[in-house]
């Protein structure tokens, strides 16, 4: 019993750092920083991507007085940046970027002026953001926590492989209902509804599903016959488990 609790625990544990792995690794991890003006503080944040019907909000928090930003903004491959003085609520200095279709993208930056002292957030080069229709809080979560626990379950049974009285027959089939319903339910929702398509339009295969996504799901039905078939089910189990940890956590 004991040594079942601590092959849960570490597989929860291992699951969730390499979860952690997957947010600051992804193409959607936010650019963040502060700037110092003296001893006032500057904090911003650049979001690569924006899911809503409506125009993105970008905000600027600081409670410094007499401070000027701007923000700019330009289309993929043009080379002259547009400029909106952002407005002041309190705390907060705000403006909204043009709205754009589904897959659009615009490179966007901030420039700070106080008493002459102007910079470049968070770079000169700027931030790439691309904009997706609205994808409902419920369904993110699914899709994170579906992924999650599908992870978490065949890194168990992974562990498996230091367990004597190993049961992996019988839990094998519990990731691959995970995977399915990931791979073959929510991904395409969640892409339904990113490109607008939601009672709009009918999509392609290709724009349903992502190969990344599909991956979990044909990496363990191939765990799963070499399980049925092979008595060796206990090292290819721990083998499969350490490729779909490095798929979830790392971004390539």
């Amino acid at each position: 019993m004991k040594n079942q609790i601590i092959l849960w625990m570490s597989a929860f544990a291992i699951t969730f750092i390499f979860g952690y792995l997957n947010r600051i690794t992804s193409d959607e991890y936010p650019v963040t920083g502060t700037v110092k003006y003296n001893t006032q503080k500057v904090s911003y944040l650049f979001d690569k991507v924006y899911r809503g019907d409506d125009s993105y909000k970008f905000q600027i928090f600081t409670s410094m007085k007499d401070l000027k930003i701007k923000l700019q903004y330009k289309n993929i491959g043009e080379n002259v940046w547009k400029e909106i003085p952002l407005k002041q609520n309190d705390n907060m200095y705000f403006e909204f970027l043009p709205k754009k279709k589904p897959g659009e993208e615009i490179i966007y930056r901030a420039e700070l002026d106080y008493e002459n002292d102007s910079i470049i957030v968070p770079n000169n080069e700027g931030v790439q953001i691309t904009f997706w229709g609205r994808v409902s809080k419920q369904i993110m979560l699914f899709y994170n926590l579906v992924l999650f626990l599908g992870i978490f379950l065949s890194t168990r049974i992974g562990l498996e492989y230091f367990n004597k009285n190993e049961k992996i027959k019988k839990l094998s089939l519990f990731p691959l209902i995970f995977f399915i319903f990931y791979g073959m339910l929510i991904v395409p929702i969640k892409h339904t509804y990113e490109l607008g398509a939601f009672e709009n339009q009918i999509l392609q295969i290709g724009q349903l599903f992502d190969l990344k996504s599909l991956m979990f799901l044909i990496v363990w039905i191939v765990t799963i016959i070499l399980i049925f078939n092979s008595k060796k089910r206990s090292i290819y189990s721990l083998i499969s488990a350490i490729i779909l940890l490095l798929l979830y956590g790392i971004n390539i």
